[in-house]
């Protein structure tokens, strides 16, 4: 790593391609606060390794130049014997700011908000609350002041000001006459998915973050639902295909191939499924060897079509943009586009069959089994995230292996099936 000048985005890029031993000892001779920048750009999953041979009063080091929601995700991830030397280096202060944020489940509101805010006393006055704004430059610039919250004396939400209302009313006059008490909200356990639709659907630059109780404790601003929403839509873009959701070009390969491999298994599995209703119809393949050379054809279109609709449904699953009722409207859709498209692929394939082979009814058979397969990829690229839904399982999760599955083996026993009545007619 280079000059101390570079931006901590690019230093963390370089850095997580150094061997393991050069990117800790990279992180060492950066200024702690330089270093703590280029941690926060980081991948989570790449911080053990940077991190492995620091000492406890290294990591403290670290720690103290971190906002509190990034330290606590930094000391959740140490082992067990290492938390609690670095806990032990913390001030108490710090260590009740940093633990009020480790209770809560990582998925959660609660587990990626910030409780570095401005909150002013229902009682307060514009001066008082202005004199706490001065004084708050001072004492730390991590604190998110986008929105500025009112509280009671028991430090449940009553309103919001904005900074206009606030640095332009007169002094004397009371914060709640200024205050809108209307404010949306979170609430400390709500899932963390539903909140980046949220932000997503009102754009938002912040929102509080609520006990059951009412009281405020904590924010989440729009840059940390961004990283939410990059990770969501890498879990499911990657669960869709068998992967953990977890993984990156550099991630070490030991890493890769214990997520990689069982979903291999499974798709194996499903393909000997496959392989089995092709050997039902071996005598038929025998006797009319032309079949052999559109099987691939009629599966291969099937699983495309099927992906093509699989992954329509799971954007919108993901995103919360299917109401009820919408998924029969969907299922409506998709049937109809793939008895169009079936129509029109299906005539192409009974064309080229014909003129290839100039067996007429080879190409009958293998129109109507691809209008056949298409539909029933349409059916299960709908189907199959709606049952995995309904059986509260992520509808990303392998769907893609699922779907090819049911396109192979319904496009093998369409084509097949209808070959095999073909030739006894």
């Amino acid at each position: 790593m280079k000059a101390f000048q570079a931006h901590p985005a690019d230093l963390a890029d370089e850095l997580k391609r150094l061997p393991s031993e050069e990117a800790r000892e990279a992180i060492r001779k950066l200024p702690r606060d330089q270093a703590a920048a280029v941690l926060i750009e980081l991948d989570r999953e790449v911080w053990p390794d940077v991190l492995a041979d620091l000492k406890a009063s290294e990591l403290v080091g670290l720690i103290e130049e971190l906002p509190n929601d990034v330290a606590a995700d930094l000391i959740q991830d140490l082992p067990l014997s290492e938390r609690r030397g670095v806990l032990a280096g913390l001030t108490k202060e710090r260590v009740s700011e940093v633990a009020a944020l480790m209770k809560h489940a990582w998925d959660t509101a609660g587990g990626i908000m910030s409780n570095q805010y401005l909150a002013f006393q229902k009682g307060e006055t514009l001066a008082q609350c202005q004199e706490k704004l001065r004084n708050l430059a001072e004492v730390s610039e991590e604190t998110e002041i986008s929105y500025l919250y009112v509280t009671d004396d028991e430090s449940k939400l009553v309103g919001i000001v904005s900074l206009r209302d606030l640095v332009f009313g007169h002094p004397n006059r009371p914060i709640e006459e200024v205050m809108k008490p209307d404010v949306k909200h979170v609430w400390v356990d709500d899932d963390q998915e539903q909140l980046a639709q949220l932000f997503e659907r009102y754009h938002y630059l912040a929102l509080p973050v609520l006990e059951r109780g009412g009281q405020l404790v904590g924010i989440v601003v729009a840059n940390q639902v961004f990283d939410v929403l990059q990770h969501e839509a890498t879990e499911d873009m990657q669960l869709m295909v068998g992967l953990s959701g977890e993984e990156r070009a550099l991630t070490p390969w030991p890493k890769s191939l214990s997520r990689r491999l069982p979903w291999l298994c499974v798709n194996l599995g499903t393909a000997f499924l496959a392989a089995a209703v092709v050997g039902l119809f071996e005598e038929t393949i025998a006797a009319w060897t032309a079949l052999a050379v559109f099987l691939p054809i009629v599966a291969g279109q099937g699983g495309n079509a099927g992906a093509q609709t699989l992954t329509v449904i799971i954007r919108d699953l993901a995103l919360g943009e299917m109401s009820p009722g919408d998924g029969r409207k969907a299922l409506a859709k998709e049937v109809l586009l793939a008895l169009l498209n079936g129509l029109v692929i299906g005539l192409i394939v009974g064309v080229v069959g014909y003129m290839w082979k100039g067996s007429l009814l080879l190409g009958v058979v293998v129109g109507t089994a691809m209008v056949l397969n298409m539909i029933a990829a349409a059916l299960s690229g709908v189907l199959v995230p709606y049952t995995l839904k309904a059986l509260r399982i992520d509808p990303a999760l392998a769907s893609s292996i699922l779907v090819t599955t049911v396109t192979d083996v319904a496009g093998f026993l369409f084509f097949l099936g209808l070959a095999a009545l073909a030739m006894r007619w």
